[in-house]
């Protein structure tokens, strides 16, 4: 069914007040003897998994998976994109001091709009940016930004999405020393002009700016 590579499994925000008022879970807990409903997380991803690599495929979980203490194979990819309850950076730690391989999206989420430049806390997120090993750094893969669609559709997308999606993937691609935001927003000024001209109409990243391109 997925020809795909990399398949997310999702298992993100996982609500066990409702699993609480199914009799059909409760009679599955009682079958399986499960005492919490973190082992019924554990039981539905790990088939999950199963079923992925029985079809020698690679998959992708929410950090919520690791969370809630769920045993999945060491070959799993953590996504990481909470920062509120504990920080990114502590979450990293905590993934791949399990072994585990990673993903950050954390400090990237393009819905979140804002007046003005708000592209420059963006760029200064770095994956590494953690206090692991050498060898713990290794296993963070990268990363990249999100899009939720509570309040966009596509009338609106392209110019929400774009040039603003260029930071991480600028962030992304870059050397750590490549860090200078006054650097950055002249190169993202010219990119911006870049998509205007090729059709994509864009936001200003900057304020006001001249690019030399046809209205028409």
């Amino acid at each position: 069914m997925f020809p795909d590579k990399f398949i997310h499994l999702g298992g993100d925000e996982v609500d066990f007040s409702c699993w609480k008022t199914s009799p059909r879970i409760t009679e599955f807990m009682k079958q399986q003897n499960f005492t919490a409903y973190e082992k019924v997380e554990e039981y539905y991803m790990q088939q999950l998994v199963n079923i992925v690599q029985n079809n020698n495929n690679s998959y992708v979980v929410w950090q919520e998976v690791i969370d809630n203490n769920v045993r999945v194979n060491k070959d799993t990819i953590v996504h990481v994109w909470k920062g509120n309850e504990i920080s990114y950076e502590a979450e990293l730690l905590k993934v791949t001091k399990q072994g585990y391989r990673a993903l950050l999206s954390s400090c990237w989420y393009l819905n979140f709009i804002s007046y003005g430049v708000d592209w420059a806390k963006y760029y200064q997120c770095d994956p590494q940016s953690f206090p692991g090993t050498a060898a713990e750094k290794k296993l963070v893969l990268g990363g990249g930004p999100a899009m939720w669609g509570e309040y966009v559709d596509s009338t609106n997308l392209i110019p929400r999405l774009w040039p603003r999606a260029s930071v991480p993937a600028e962030r992304l691609w870059s050397n750590q020393n490549v860090n200078d935001t006054r650097e950055a927003a002249i190169r993202l000024e010219e990119h911006r002009c870049r998509l205007l001209k090729r059709g994509f109409q864009v936001e200003p990243a900057n304020g006001p700016g001249y690019c030399l391109v046809s209205w028409d």
